[in-house]
Order: structure tokens, then C-alpha cells, then sequence
């Protein structure tokens, strides 16, 4: 072998033990923030926010109010494929932990009003919900995608953040946890 060809190889070896090297620390590093994120390692005060009500009663919802419940709060519309998904899951776990001090609201994101209530009419929704209708309080919880669901403690503080569809027995799990603090 020449003496240029086994400088190309060596230095393809070293490029090629770079990028592996890149890679894993690229995946370690996500992962590392998936896990940040599921332990909840957010312990941010929940950004305040009052909103008027779809479903749950005449007015409006005021997060602040809830200090002292555990808060869920579920990022959604009626567009969105996973969040149709997820809904009659939370629809159960409402019905099986208010009686327990549990608060759920659902936040509709871009979502026109009228699809909004028709999908809520569609899924006989009894949790409380409201518009976000500027985009505010999804900013405000770093929502950039949907479904985000986020837990929030008793303190009034962001427990866990999910993003993407949540089953039921993630939902009731989280839920457990936070009733239990």
C-alpha cells in the first residue's frame, strides 16, 4: 500500500471514529433531555393564565384559582389527529380523580370556535376548556406541537410535561404521582 493510501485510510478511520463519537453524544444528549423532561425538571411556576370557558360551566377559567390542586392541563384541537386520540382518556381520568381534588382543562390551540365546540359536543366533554386565542399561553408552556400535556403541582409549579399523544395509563400514572405530593 503507497504511502498516500494508508493516509487516506488512517484519516478515514479518524473521521469515521468522529462522527461515531458525534452521533452518540447527539443521542446521549436527547435522550439525557427526555428523561430532563419526564422527571420534571422544569420546577418553573405555571404561568398564570384566564381564558373563557367552552365546557365546564358559565365564565371563565383562571389557573391561579386551582392553586392547591393538582393542576393538568392538555394542549389540543380538533384537528389534530393524536389529540382526538388521547381525549376520551382524559375524559375518564376527570371523571375518576375530580372527586379527588383534581383539576383538568383543556387548552384549544389554533383552533377555529366553532370546530372547537363541535368536536367537545362530539366527545360529551365535561372537563372544562377554553380557547388560547393568541397563542399566548401555549408560548408561555413552550407548546410546538400537539398534543402537550402538563402537570403541574399543588405549588402551583410545572411537575412533568409530556409531548405527544399520552395513554391512559401514562396519564393516570402522572396523575397518581401528583396526587400523592
Amino acid at each position: 500500500m503507497s504511502e498516500t493510501a494508508k493516509t487516506i485510510a488512517t484519516s478515514f478511520r479518524w473521521w469515521r471514529f468522529g462522527l461515531s463519537f458525534a452521533l452518540a453524544a447527539a443521542l446521549g444528549a436527547l435522550a439525557g433531555y427526555g428523561v430532563f423532561l419526564a422527571r420534571g425538571a422544569r420546577p418553573d411556576a405555571a404561568p398564570d393564565f384566564t381564558v373563557p370557558l367552552y365546557t365546564g360551566g358559565p365564565g371563565s377559567f383562571t389557573l391561579s384559582d386551582h392553586r392547591g390542586h393538582p393542576v393538568v392541563l392538555n394542549f389540543w384541537a380538533s384537528w389534530c389527529a393524536p389529540c382526538r386520540a388521547e381525549f376520551p382518556a382524559l375524559q375518564q381520568v376527570y371523571d375518576r380523580y375530580r372527586d379527588r381534588g383534581l383539576v383538568l382543562f383543556g387548552v384549544a390551540v389554533a383552533d377555529p370556535p366553532r370546530d372547537s365546540r363541535a368536536f367537545l359536543d362530539e366527545q360529551q366533554t365535561t372537563f372544562p376548556t377554553g380557547p388560547d386565542t393568541t397563542g399566548k399561553i401555549a408560548q408561555d408552556y413552550g407548546v410546538r406541537g400537539l398534543p402537550v400535556t402538563v402537570f403541574i403541582n399543588r405549588e402551583g409549579k410545572v411537575h412533568k410535561q409530556s409531548f405527544g399523544r399520552i395513554d391512559e395509563a401514562r396519564l393516570v400514572a402522572f396523575v397518581e404521582e401528583l396526587l400523592g405530593q
